[in-house]
């Protein structure tokens, strides 16, 4: 009885090696095939190959140094962690298959930069498109529109410092996929990005033809060291107290948001300033209504807006009771009343000359008058829909609508319309 216990000891610890060598050997291999390829862009070097039998590879000491623009990239630990190793080897199975794999984590420990590097230059210096996603980065600091690494460095900032992670849950029975992104970058702060997919197709090539419907989006910035050290060297910068510089930046993100037409109701800006006096934690979440089509949201009303992302806005763990915002003019004066209710969109942008698209609402009764006309349709439950009218026969409106690379033809019952408009 020993020996066969002994026995089957030893072949257990040998089966253990055998998969640890592989596993050491599969990485290996990726790696050095990797390199090949990136050697005339980039030279990819690393100290060792780690592996676990709790489905966990991984590499340590990598280093990336791109020739090209004289800079290199450090990351103390490299790995991609699974629930166990079965599902490492379901991953390996399903990308051999051309299929999403079902799970998956990549950790990034100790990605190092230096603050005064070519490639954080060109991150930095260079500044994006305005728009309502950089509204934040925007900051009233003299001559400065925004922080570069010259103000980095006056701040602080020589080598920044992040872990980050990112993860995904595919469930293929139910074609839901979960997105998760955490940074953590030292002495600056920790952002959080969660997508959540309805609709998701198991292969790549099926994406264009049956694209997968964003049921949540959840953006969180936590322990904001950057903004309290940005409003301190603002502050100075203008000559300003903390208190009168805590104005100058909401006065400042407003003017910002209203050059993208967007206006803030008080509540808002009163809660945005509240998370500069104490940037612990603010949390965006959106609910997008199903068929909601993100490049159209300009031409409805705020309140249909609001109705079809369906957010919910923390400051400090505390939520914000008023969500709500008008459309206005960038050109008018910000001391001119603006009412919650939506400026028309067929006002024109003198700033650039250009006129904006004129819509108009259409009664649901007179629909057989459009037909041939690309009209937008939000139905009683948030939906959202544009397309072309063909004709309304039998109680439904049919029309073809843009999927992926080309069109698909849907009807609409009449009686679960809300609101149609029309380009004129």
């Amino acid at each position: 009885m020993s020996k066969i216990l002994k026995w089957g000891l030893l072949a257990v610890l040998a089966v253990g090696l055998i998969i640890k060598l592989s596993l050491w050997w599969s990485v290996r291999s990726i790696m050095d095939d990797a390199i090949s390829k990136l050697s005339p862009v980039m030279d990819v070097t690393y100290g060792g190959i780690t592996s676990s039998f709790d489905g966990r590879v991984g590499l340590e000491n990598l280093q990336i140094r791109i020739p090209a623009i004289g800079d290199s990239l450090g990351v103390q630990r490299a790995e991609l962690k699974f629930k166990g190793l079965g599902e490492l080897l379901s991953f390996k199975e399903r990308l051999a298959e051309g299929k999403f794999p079902e799970q998956m984590a990549l950790s990034l420990k100790g990605i190092a930069l230096e603050v005064h590097g070519p490639f954080m230059q060109q991150l930095y210096n260079t500044p994006p498109e305005r728009s309502l996603f950089t509204a934040m980065s925007e900051v009233a600091c003299g001559t400065v529109r925004n922080i570069g690494t010259d103000e980095l460095l006056e701040m602080g900032y020589r080598t920044l410092e992040t872990d980050a992670e990112f993860s995904y849950l595919f469930q293929p029975g139910a074609q839901k996929l979960n997105l998760n992104l955490t940074s953590d970058t030292r002495d600056m702060g920790e952002v959080r990005l969660s997508l959540s997919l309805s609709n998701m197709p198991e292969t790549p090539g099926d994406l264009q033809v049956n694209p997968p419907h964003m049921s949540s989006v959840i953006f969180e910035l936590n322990d904001n060291q950057y903004q309290r050290k940005i409003q301190q060297f603002c502050a100075g910068k203008l000559g300003q107290s903390p208190e009168e510089y805590l104005k100058t930046a909401v006065r400042k993100f407003d003017t910002v948001l209203r050059s993208q037409k967007i206006a803030l109701a008080q509540p808002m800006l009163d809660a945005y300033g509240r998370y500069l006096k104490d940037p612990q934690s603010l949390r965006v979440e959106l609910m997008p209504s199903e068929g909601m089509a993100w490049d159209g949201l300009q031409f409805f009303e705020p309140k249909d807006v609001m109705s079809m992302l369906r957010p919910a806005v923390l400051v400090n763990q505390e939520l914000v009771q008023s969500v709500e915002f008008a459309w206005v003019d960038p050109m008018v004066a910000r001391n001119e009343p603006v009412g919650l209710e939506r400026v028309t969109a067929t006002q024109e942008n003198e700033e650039d000359g250009r006129a904006v698209q004129q819509y108009e609402f259409v009664n649901v009764a007179d629909l057989p008058g459009y037909a041939g006309k690309r009209l937008q349709f939000i139905t009683f439950d948030g939906a959202y829909y544009q397309g072309v009218l063909h004709k309304v026969e039998n109680g439904k409106a049919y029309l073809s609508v843009q999927f992926g690379s080309g069109t698909a033809e849907m009807f609409l019952r009449l009686e679960k319309i809300d609101k149609v408009r029309v380009r004129f």
